[in-house]
C-alpha cells in the first residue's frame, strides 16, 4: 500500500492489484478513502470501481493527485486545477467539454418554464429509448464514431433518476459505452464541473453511487420535454 500523504485526513493510493487483495472485510476496517491508481486500457474489476472513493492515472502530475486526496478526503468532490504534460491535453479537454455541458444544461434548465405546461411530461420510458436507438447504430457503423460517454452517461443517471434507482460507478461505466478507463476519467470531470455527484452507500461505505446534481438534471429534464414536444414517441 502506498500512503497517499495527508492532505485534510488520511487517505490511502492503491492500484488494482493491491485493493483486490484487501478481503471485504479489510477494506472496512481501513476506515479512510481509497484512491485507485490506473493505467488506460486497465481492465477495471467493477467491484473495485465501485469500492474507490477516486481515481488517478498513470500521467497525472503531484498536483492533479493531491487535489483528487483533497477532494476524497473532504467528500466535496474532485478539484482537478492543475496538469502535466503527459496527459495534460486529455484531462484538459475533457475538463472543458464538462464545463461546456454544465453551462448548456443550465442554459436549457432556464427554457423550462417555456414549454406549456402540457408538453412536459417526461419519463424513464422515453429515456431508455433513446439509449437504445444510439445502441442501435452499432448494428450499422463502427461504435467508435459515435462515442459520446458524456452523454450517454446523463442519459442513463436520468433514466434511473426518474425510476428512483440508484446507479453505482460500475454501472455508469457500463452505460458509457467506452473503455471502463476512459468512463472513469469522465466520470471524475463531470463531478468536477458539477454535474454529477457521488454519495457514498449508507448501508455498505465501500460502495459508491453516482448521481445528476440538481442543476444536471434540470437541465436534461427540460431537455427532454423539448424533444418530447417535437418528437412524439408512440
Amino acid at each position: 500500500m502506498r500512503d497517499a500523504g495527508t492532505v485534510a485526513n488520511e487517505c490511502l493510493l492503491l492500484d488494482s492489484g493491491e485493493l483486490a487483495a484487501l478481503s471485504v472485510d479489510e477494506q472496512a476496517r481501513l476506515g479512510v478513502p481509497i484512491v485507485l491508481s490506473l493505467i488506460d486500457g486497465d481492465d477495471v474489476d467493477p467491484v473495485l470501481a465501485d469500492a474507490a472513493d477516486g481515481f488517478v492515472f498513470a500521467g497525472d502530475d503531484a498536483a492533479t493527485m493531491t487535489a483528487v486526496f483533497a477532494g476524497v478526503t473532504a467528500q466535496t468532490g474532485f478539484q482537478v486545477r492543475e496538469f502535466s504534460d503527459g496527459t495534460a491535453r486529455t484531462i484538459n479537454a475533457l475538463s472543458v467539454e464538462a464545463s461546456r455541458i454544465a453551462e448548456a444544461l443550465a442554459h436549457l434548465a432556464e427554457t423550462q418554464r417555456r414549454i406549456p405546461e402540457a408538453d412536459q411530461h417526461v419519463d424513464a420510458i422515453l429515456v431508455r429509448r433513446l439509449l437504445k436507438v444510439r445502441r442501435d447504430r452499432n448494428r450499422f457503423f463502427p461504435a467508435e464514431i459515435f462515442a459520446d460517454p458524456a452523454w450517454d452517461m446523463l442519459l442513463d443517471l436520468t433514466a434511473a433518476r426518474l425510476e428512483s434507482k440508484t446507479v453505482p460507478v460500475s454501472s455508469l461505466c457500463i452505460a458509457a459505452a467506452v473503455p471502463t478507463t476512459t468512463a472513469l476519467r469522465w466520470i471524475r470531470s463531470l463531478t468536477e464541473a458539477g454535474l454529477f455527484e457521488r454519495q457514498t452507500d449508507p448501508a455498505d461505505a465501500r460502495r459508491t453511487w453516482i448521481s445528476l446534481s440538481g442543476e444536471a438534471a434540470g437541465g436534461m429534464l427540460a431537455y427532454l420535454r423539448m424533444f418530447g414536444a417535437v418528437f412524439s414517441l408512440r
